[in-house]
C-alpha cells in the first residue's frame, strides 16, 4: 500500500464513527481510527494507548475499556481464523461494563490485504441503545406472559398455565419416574357468602384460599385457580402411598370473619387422581377423573 493509499484508507477510518483497528498476522496494531483515540481519552487511558502502533491489539482494547481477558478468549480464535483465511468475517457481541454504566458492543472483524500479506479489520460497533431495549422488551414480553398466564385476583396460575406447565409436569415426571396426583377443589356454598357479605367478601375468601394452598403444597408443585371457586393442584409424588400425606395435610373447613364482625364456614369439597405417567394416559383426563370425584365428595358432605 502506498503513502497514497495509506493516506486515503486512514481519511476514511477516520470518518467511520465506530472504533476502527487494523491488525497484522501477530494480533499487533496496524492503525487505529479517531474514534479509537476519542475512546482512549475519555477512559483516560495512558498516553501510550492513545495510537498503540505495533501493540497487542487486546492489550491496548483492555487498555481502552474495549474487552478484558474474557474477550480476549472469545474474540482471538475467530480473528485468527479471518487473518490465516479460514473465514472472511467473524463477529460476536459482547458486553463491555463500566462502573458507572452498562455497555454492550458488536465486534465484526473482515479480512483485508496487507503488505505482509492478510490483515484484519476490527470494527467496534457500541450497540448499548439496542441491547437495553431489547432487554427491556424481553422483560416486558416476559412480564405480559407471566400475567397472561396468572390470576390476577389470587396470583395463583390460570386454566391456560395449568395446561401449559401441566404438560412439561408431566414429561418431567415420565423422565424422573414416581406418580402425578391432581387434587380438585371447589368451595361449598360460596355464592351465599357473595350474596351475604357482598363480592369484596367473597374476594377475600378466594386470596385466603389461595394462601392455603400455597402453604400446604411445595413451591414445585403447580397451584391454579380454574375457575370462579375451583382450584387445582399437580403434585409429582414418590410413590403412591404418598396421597396419604396429602390428605392428611388437607383441612376442609375453615371460619373466617367478615369486615362486619360476622362469623361464617368457608368449606371446600375435594377430589384425587393419581396416575402413573409411565403408563397411558393424558393430563385432562387426570384432570376430569380428579373433577369427578370432587362432586361426589361434595355430594356426600351434604348428605
Amino acid at each position: 500500500m502506498g503513502d497514497t493509499q495509506r493516506n486515503q484508507f486512514n481519511t476514511i477510518l477516520n470518518a467511520i464513527p465506530d472504533v476502527m483497528v487494523l491488525v497484522d498476522s501477530d494480533l499487533s496494531i496496524l492503525s487505529v481510527n479517531a474514534a479509537w483515540g476519542h475512546l482512549a481519552r475519555e477512559q483516560r487511558a495512558d498516553e501510550q494507548w492513545f495510537r498503540p502502533l505495533a501493540k497487542s491489539y487486546f492489550a491496548a482494547c483492555a487498555a481502552v475499556g474495549l474487552g478484558d481477558n474474557k474477550f480476549a478468549i472469545d474474540a482471538e480464535a475467530g480473528l485468527s481464523e479471518v487473518i490465516n483465511g479460514k473465514r472472511e468475517t467473524f463477529e460476536f457481541e459482547y458486553p463491555c461494563h463500566t462502573p458507572a454504566e452498562p455497555c454492550y458492543y458488536l465486534l465484526r472483524v473482515s479480512a483485508i490485504p496487507a503488505e505482509t500479506g492478510r490483515a484484519a479489520l476490527c470494527a467496534h460497533v457500541n450497540i448499548t441503545r439496542r441491547k437495553l431495549a431489547e432487554m427491556e422488551l424481553h422483560r416486558e414480553t416476559r412480564k405480559l406472559r407471566e400475567q397472561s398466564l396468572t390470576d390476577p385476583l389470587t396470583g395463583l396460575r390460570n386454566r391456560r398455565a395449568l395446561e401449559l406447565l401441566g404438560r412439561q409436569y408431566w414429561a418431567n415426571a415420565q423422565r424422573r419416574g414416581g406418580v402425578l396426583a391432581v387434587i380438585y377443589l371447589d368451595l361449598d356454598d360460596f355464592k351465599p357468602i357473595n350474596d351475604n357479605f357482598g363480592h369484596q367478601e367473597g374476594d377475600r375468601v378466594l386470596c385466603f384460599v389461595a394462601d392455603y394452598l400455597r402453604e400446604t403444597f411445595r413451591e414445585s408443585d403447580v397451584i391454579a385457580r380454574v375457575g370462579g371457586d375451583e382450584f387445582v393442584v399437580l403434585a409429582w409424588m414418590a410413590k403412591p402411598d404418598d396421597l396419604d400425606k396429602i390428605k392428611a395435610r388437607m383441612n376442609l373447613e375453615h371460619r373466617m370473619t367478615s369486615s362486619s364482625g360476622d362469623i361464617y364456614r368457608v368449606g371446600m369439597s375435594v377430589g384425587y387422581a393419581v396416575h402413573d405417567p409411565k403408563t397411558e394416559g393424558d393430563l385432562l383426563n387426570l384432570i376430569s377423573h380428579a373433577d369427578t370425584a370432587m362432586y361426589k365428595n361434595k355430594k356426600s358432605r351434604k348428605e
